[in-house]
């Protein structure tokens, strides 16, 4: 895979933003992690796959 810099335009369904934000308010890192791996993660590969 090659590394290269991406954009990634933060498009969230009202679900996630509710868990992003109750992430923030609780400062719960194994769900900032889990966050991170489940929608963020997704989001990159995406970006750096061939298109």
């Amino acid at each position: 895979m090659n590394l290269k810099k991406v954009h990634i335009e933060l498009e969230l369904g009202p679900d996630e933003v509710q868990h992003l934000l109750a992430i923030g308010l609780d400062d719960d890192r194994d769900a900032a992690l889990a966050f991170v791996k489940q929608t963020l993660i997704k989001k990159v590969e995406k970006a750096l796959a061939p298109h």
